[in-house]
């Protein structure tokens, strides 16, 4: 078995001698355990996570989700069982992610169903539908394998053909389901490569030398996602990828590296592999494209493979153990300038590095997973710093369940991807989530995001934006709307959550008394539109309709704004005229918003009068009658 190792990379300044024991945090086992043994997870951008089942068997099709209680707690949340992946594909140690429209993608792996056979199949999630669309590889592929990846800024998948000593490197669109070559000028192997986004929009990575042993190797090298091509990075000073050159060399190094997270002060901090004994890491700035050497891990440990996430307070929580797939683990914490070992799950003491699992959960936690159903959630200690968190620019006061709406602010895909493991089994979360908080109650409700501006890191003070929908459950009432990105949440705005706005429409004789009009004269009528719940409603007044002969009408205006009552006059006028209809018509004039229509009705009755004196010629008098039982 092939595992990924993970370097950490720490501040440029005096390391302080490794301590033990951080107080105010904890480990908590899941209230409702998974129903299978659950390796690889996902947040989606409704709060949900996906998690994988994972025992190196057919059953590696099968996917399950756990969904936070109505307080937004997932250790007191609960499993369902989602779609199955396509016929065939039960991947373990694949590359993917989730994109801007919430879709969410595997691909490749480097076992298949319990088979190590670097497939190269693949799927796209659609979570709306629960359904799963094979993907077919990109041109030429005949393997993927474990393959290193990042979704980019632009919403493109970024992924390494691994398994072999190939370089190629491909982008996917998940909107038209295609593939573009890029990279081609990368000069080493992608197999057991880290790749990190960073705030610039490029491409990190450390070099492994998988394809020409290298003993003494520290070479980096970028992405930039605007040339498609890389570039060299300078010397990682430290090694952390596994030569084994102090016990064997290529006969027995690893090639592997450990997870490397972007913090939020811009170092990324990566964790390194050593079949030989204790494990190094090494620093970059992004600021300034300068490396350092970190500390070197304590003891015999290092991370061959294995999970990474940053905390909300900025430290770096991660899990090692000695040698290469060996165990037990050790959990340890970087704070930017010491390494400290703090008391690790239950199941710690029987865990090697690589079976471990991290996903950043909005609640500020983290998620923990072993390929057992004893999952747990991290609480950390500390808390983050008011300059990390989204900030809301724009957002509507009123919302209505079961609509889409947009939001904008900074900060919206958080300072980093947060959870990494190393070159496949990516858990990044750098998107925005909407959560609302019912005043009058306290349950949290999550809106599913869609349509994110930009799955950057580190956006600073530009504006983004992304789409939420509200959810159809939300009760009505005043509520406090957040965006959460990495576990850190924006300051709440409040909003109230309504009915669609809705009308009624009325029509009233303005002078009821008035029962007759002669040939040539006019009667008004008040056609009254009144919101039923307090929201500003437009309505647009259309022709009346059923208007006999020789009656003609007009509207003192046509559209009615309100957030209460208001009314148009309708003026309808008799023609002195001889082909006047005489008799009784049903006369109906129908209102319209931008969300339904509503109609008032009413009888007009035009009936002759006979009298002398005007040179025999008839006089038509106009009554008008509203009708109340006319259906609004």
């Amino acid at each position: 078995m092939k595992m990924k190792t993970m370097r950490l990379l720490l501040v440029p300044i005096a390391f302080a001698v490794f301590a033990l024991g951080t107080r105010g945090q904890s480990w908590t086992a899941l209230k409702n355990a998974p129903p299978v043994d659950i390796g690889y997870m996902a947040l989606m951008t409704d709060g949900s996570v996906l998690a994988h089942e994972q025992k190196f068997s057919a059953a590696d099709v099968n996917w399950y989700k756990l969904t936070p209680d109505v307080t937004g707690s997932y250790i007191n949340g609960t499993w369902s069982q989602i779609a199955s992946l396509p016929a065939g594909y039960g991947p373990t140690y694949f590359c993917g992610g989730v994109f801007a429209d919430g879709q969410f993608l595997v691909e490749g792996g480097e076992y298949n169903q319990g088979e190590q056979v670097w497939t190269n199949l693949g799927a796209l999630y659609n979570p709306v539908a629960n359904t799963w669309t094979a993907v077919p590889p990109p041109a030429g592929w005949s393997i993927i394998g474990d393959c290193p990846g990042a979704i980019l800024p632009n919403d493109l998948f970024l992924m390494g053909q691994a398994g072999s000593t190939s370089a190629a490197n491909a982008l996917f669109n998940d909107t038209t389901m295609t593939w573009t070559v890029t990279g081609t000028n990368k000069p080493d192997a992608n197999e057991e490569e880290d790749w990190v986004l960073l705030p610039s929009g490029d491409v990190l990575n450390a070099e492994v030398y998988y394809a020409v042993y290298n003993s003494t190797g520290t070479a980096s090298e970028v992405y930039n996602p605007a040339t498609g091509l890389w570039s060299n990075a300078g010397s990682t000073v430290a090694q952390v990828w596994d030569s084994a050159a102090a016990c064997g060399g290529a006969n027995v190094a690893s090639y592997e590296e450990g997870p490397a997270v972007l913090q939020p002060s811009g170092i990324v901090l990566y964790t390194g592999a050593n079949s030989c004994g204790a494990g190094n890491t090494a620093l970059y700035n992004t600021a300034t494209g300068v490396w350092t050497a970190g500390p070197v891990f304590p003891g015999s440990l290092n991370i061959a493979d294995g999970p990474a996430a940053l905390e909300v307070s900025g430290k770096v929580l991660m899990m090692a153990s000695p040698g290469v797939f060996d165990g037990p683990a050790t959990f340890l914490e970087w704070n930017g300038s010491a390494l400290t070992e703090i008391t690790g799950p239950s199941t710690a003491a029987s865990d090697p590095s690589y079976v471990g699992n991290m996903l950043e959960l909005p609640s500020g936690q983290i998620l923990f997973s072993d390929f057992t159903t004893n999952m747990q959630v991290f609480t950390p200690a500390g808390t983050y710093e008011a300059a990390w968190q989204p900030t809301i620019t724009s957002v509507p006061a009123t919302l209505t369940p079961g609509d889409t709406y947009a939001i904008s602010g900074t900060q919206f895909n958080g300072l980093s991807q947060g959870a990494m493991y190393g070159d496949d089994g990516q858990m990044a979360s750098n998107y925005p989530l909407v959560r609302l908080v019912s005043t009058a109650t306290g349950n949290v409700y999550y809106c599913r995001t869609h349509g994110h501006s930009t799955m950057g890191v580190a956006t600073g003070s530009e504006i983004v934006s992304t789409n939420f929908d509200v959810p159809s459950t939300v009760p009505l009432g005043a509520a406090e709307l957040y965006v959460v990105a990495n576990g850190i949440a924006s300051n709440p705005i409040a909003v109230e959550v309504g009915s669609p706005p809705d009308f009624s429409i009325a029509v009233t004789n303005n002078i009821p008394s008035e029962t007759a009009l002669s040939l040539g004269h006019s009667g008004s009528y008040s056609v009254t539109v009144t919101s039923l719940h307090g929201q500003t409603v437009t309505v647009n007044l259309s022709n009346p309709t059923g208007l006999p002969a020789g009656v003609s009408y007009q509207y003192s205006t046509s559209s009615i704004s309100t957030s209460s009552s208001s009314s148009a006059t309708l003026t309808l006028t008799s023609a002195y005229s001889s082909s006047t209809f005489i008799g009784n018509s049903t006369v109906t004039v129908t209102g319209t918003s931008s969300t339904t229509s509503h109609s008032a009705g009413f009888t007009l009755v035009t009936q002759p009068l006979q009298y002398a004196g005007y040179c025999g010629v008839p006089t038509t008098i106009t009554r008008f009658y509203p009708n109340p039982n006319f259906p609004y």
